[in-house]
């Protein structure tokens, strides 16, 4: 007889009956945790989930790129844009060079993100202004600071469906990296990653435990 899979059992049985064999058993806490996991019942909820299913433009605009084309904005767009294309279902991407010619044609300037939308043919723009961006702390440490404002953006109406702030988003959080072992372009790099899976919760579920692994993985750089 075959036994029902976690996927085919209901969360409500399953959460009932681990409560039970927590007051029987306390060493089932650790199988307790990863069926927690299994069903969904860990995950923090998006901050806005209405990304799904829509042509989504990312733009973000920092205090270089009001001028010109930044090599910050460009990586924290594409890696915002790669992780919620693998976390939330039919987000279709306008593509990067679409929006890197709109500026050029409209004014690097220009942050009206409503404006920019309707100029490239996007459904939804989420809007990202990166200010106070450092790399270094002091002369020969590496660590990344910068202030995030997020937009989103429904181009039909104008309106603002989602506003958010991330004041002073430091990684790492404990201590730096030393200007010795690595590049600048190769921390700015890692830098905004981090800052882009931090961003990408908004808007998507995820498991509070992997917040615990960000200073860990500098040690893999």
């Amino acid at each position: 007889m075959r036994t029902p899979s976690s996927a085919s059992v209901p969360a409500s049985l399953l959460l009932a009956l681990l409560s039970t064999m927590m007051l029987t058993q306390t060493g089932c806490f650790g199988l307790y945790a990863n069926l927690m996991h299994a069903v969904g019942a860990n995950q923090v909820p998006a901050k806005f989930d209405g990304l799904e299913d829509t042509n989504l433009a990312i733009v973000t605009v920092t205090d270089s790129s009001h001028y010109s084309d930044d090599v910050s904005a460009r990586l924290l767009s594409r890696n915002v844009g790669e992780v919620l294309t693998k976390k939330l279902d039919d987000v279709r991407l306008v593509r990067e060079d679409k929006i890197q010619e709109w500026r050029d044609n409209n004014g690097w300037d220009s942050i009206d993100f409503r404006e920019i939308g309707e100029g490239i043919g996007a459904d939804k723009v989420l809007g990202i202004e990166l200010t106070n961006l450092r790399l270094r702390d002091g002369a020969t440490m590496y660590r990344g600071r910068a202030d995030v404002q997020l937009s989103v953006i429904d181009v039909a109406t104008g309106e603002f469906l989602y506003r958010g702030d991330m004041d002073e988003f430091t990684f790492p959080v404990t201590a730096g990296q030393h200007t010795s072992e690595t590049s600048e372009a190769k921390f700015r790099k890692l830098y905004l990653g981090m800052l882009a899976n931090q961003i990408a919760r908004h808007f998507h579920p995820y498991d509070p435990s992997e917040l615990f692994a960000l200073d860990g993985m500098m040690a893999s750089q």
